[in-house]
């Protein structure tokens, strides 16, 4: 008899959300698509199977029956015992059939099948956002100039709904329209006789205007922002407790590429 508690890493009193979490965690990082392990795909199945039968409270119910008998070692006697052997037999071999399909799809494609991270409610059947993180490594091939950065990269991607995919770019849409239009005010001199502070201020306060109007939209249709909620993703927090920081090579966070970085996506 199979520990699905054990495959995820997990005890027999852990929570539903837990074991959702969990499964999320293990399943980004041993699927076929991103890992890098022989055996990846035996793996997700394993994962995949344990997670269709814990997360199914009848079934993990009837599982835990057994479990506490042939794992645990209890006396228990267990009312249709045969009957729920073989409901747990089927519906494992239904979720490894089922698993063996997902390991051959891409990861962003299997990743549409979870919650929407950004609007409840809703599945993540849009483009997930994708959250890059980089952890260096250390620096080879010389000093100084000559030197080169060694680091690891990993892409998040981030369940996102179509709705939610809508609203987002519905904000981009907006605050490109308030730059283009902070940048003209600035640029071709339609301030007369205005000093350059206080261009630079009425130019600043339109931007704000578009990023307030694009934080109402959020707020009305009750999305999250990708640019400030991203980071709360629990995988982003996971590599982040790693030494992961975000963006995709160590120029984002060792020159000032980075904060140059962070003021657009503050802007867009």
């Amino acid at each position: 008899m199979k520990d699905y508690y054990s495959i995820l890493g997990l005890t027999k009193d852990s929570s539903l959300d837990l074991i959702k979490q969990r499964f999320k965690e293990l399943a980004f990082e041993n699927h076929p698509d991103v890992s890098d392990k022989k055996n990846a795909n035996e793996v997700f199945i394993e994962i995949y199977e344990a997670y269709h039968i814990l997360s199914t409270p009848g079934k993990r119910a009837n599982y835990d029956l057994l479990y506490d008998k042939y794992i645990n070692k209890t006396k228990n006697q267990i009312p249709n015992e045969e009957y729920i052997k073989a409901d747990i037999q089927n519906v494992s071999f239904s979720a490894r059939e089922n698993a063996q399909q997902k390991a051959k799809v891409k990861y962003e494609d299997f990743v549409k099948e979870m919650e929407c991270f950004y609007k409840k409610g809703l599945k993540g059947n849009g483009i997930p956002y994708s959250y890059n993180m980089h952890k260096t490594l250390g620096i080879y091939g010389g000093v100084g100039p000559m030197a080169s950065i060694r680091s690891k990269v990993v892409s998040i991607p981030i369940p996102r709904s179509k709705k939610a995919l809508s609203i987002h770019r519905l904000g981009f849409l907006i605050k490109v329209v308030f730059f283009v239009i902070a940048v003209l005010v600035f640029k071709l001199d339609m301030l007369l006789n205005m000093g350059l502070i206080t261009k630079i201020l009425i130019s600043a306060a339109i931007l704000l205007t578009g990023g307030l109007i694009t934080l109402l939209i959020f707020r009305l249709s009750e999305t999250k922002s990708k640019f400030s909620h991203s980071d709360k993703y629990f995988l982003v927090e996971k590599y982040k407790n790693k030494g992961y920081k975000r963006g995709f090579h160590p120029m984002m966070s060792t020159t000032p590429i980075g904060l140059i970085a962070f003021l657009i996506r503050l802007i867009f």
